[in-house]
């Protein structure tokens, strides 16, 4: 073991524990529990090779736990449940160990491969894996191996505007990760809006704070957000445009969510249903009294007050439920554009 990894004796316990668990709970099958431990075995295998750890320093753990559970465990387990098959529990757990170590080399064996790469290749493998959409045990390898802590929280940055790139201001810097595409970055969580944008230089998307290993999925969220952003917002937020996210993710979930929610707009003129819904859409996305909505779609208080007065009688009143207005919101966002269209 390498004492230099942070909490190195927790984490060989928290996984001699994990594995015995997973023993337990599959059966006594060493294929499916060691299969339930793999990333976790990864992992350790990974910070175990980051600190100096060698393949043959691994054998002779092996080689003790294996004595060990020869020697003490098996036959402390055997008397206390009084197992007839001291064989087969033998052979069972021998074969788990295997797999265990398995798992470990192979976390060791990646993180030496990357430890052979300058240390220009291997920030370049990681943020192309990053904002490539790679996989979970990968990336928390790159990372150990690029010297950056896996579970530092990020939040993805994404120029809105066709053809925008970010500054080199805020690319360059050293607490950010700059991602292949110009146009795209990892900023730090803890940084406000203001300052991402500021160094960006440009209009962007932010998607949420997230650890490393889960940033490509936040990646894709906030590419998603760029392109439903309105132009000339200096900063759009995932968590803000998330009825338009829905939108534009799932055209046939939408599309029931239309028929389930508006059904009761569907017979009514045109014109008259695209101006109910863009009054209803305005006032729940903005959260305004009636007055203030009427300024910001131009036109008279009390022609605001009966469109929103008829669109309660026919739908329902959305501030009722949380669920229903959510589903609203999302049916209006998908269906508005279209009436205009159609009135227009």
């Amino acid at each position: 073991m390498r004492s230099s990894v942070p909490r190195a004796t927790d984490a060989w316990v928290d996984l001699a524990l994990a594995c015995a668990d997973a023993f337990v709970t599959h059966g006594g099958d060493p294929v499916t529990a060691g299969r339930s431990v793999a990333a976790r075995c990864l992992h350790f295998g990974e910070t175990q090779a980051q600190a100096g750890m060698t393949d043959d320093e691994l054998t002779a753990i092996v080689q003790a736990v294996g004595r060990g559970l020869r020697r003490h465990v098996i036959p402390a387990v055997v008397r206390e449940q009084d197992l007839p098959d001291v064989e087969t529990l033998s052979r069972a757990v021998q074969e788990l160990l295997l797999r265990i170590v398995g798992h470990v080399r192979r976390g060791m064996q990646a993180v030496l491969r990357l430890h052979a790469l300058s240390p220009a290749h291997r920030r370049r493998a990681l943020t192309s894996a990053l904002f490539g959409g790679s996989d979970g045990p990968g990336l928390r390898g790159l990372a150990i191996a690029c010297g950056i802590d896996p579970n530092a929280r990020l939040t993805p940055v994404v120029a809105t505007a066709s053809g925008a790139v970010l500054d080199a201001e805020l690319r360059g810097h050293d607490d950010v990760l700059a991602a292949p595409r110009p146009e795209e970055a990892a900023a730090p969580a803890a940084w406000s809006d203001d300052r991402v944008r500021t160094l960006a230089g440009a209009d962007i998307a932010r998607g949420p704070s997230v650890d490393l290993v889960s940033l490509p999925e936040a990646v894709r969220l906030a590419r998603a957000t760029a392109a439903v952003a309105e132009p000339g917002r200096p900063v759009t937020a995932s968590v803000d445009v998330l009825a338009r996210l829905v939108v534009a993710s799932s055209p046939v979930l939408v599309d029931l969510l239309v028929d389930r929610r508006l059904a009761a707009l569907a017979d009514l003129p045109a014109s008259r249903r695209s101006s109910l819904a863009s009054t209803l859409l305005t006032w729940l996305e903005h959260g305004r009294p009636a007055n203030e909505v009427a300024r910001l779609m131009g036109v008279p208080a009390q022609t605001v007050h009966t469109r929103l007065g008829t669109a309660k009688r026919l739908l329902g009143d959305p501030l009722t439920d949380p669920d229903v207005r959510l589903e609203l919101l999302i049916a209006l966002r998908a269906a508005v554009p279209r009436w205009e269209l159609e009135t227009r």
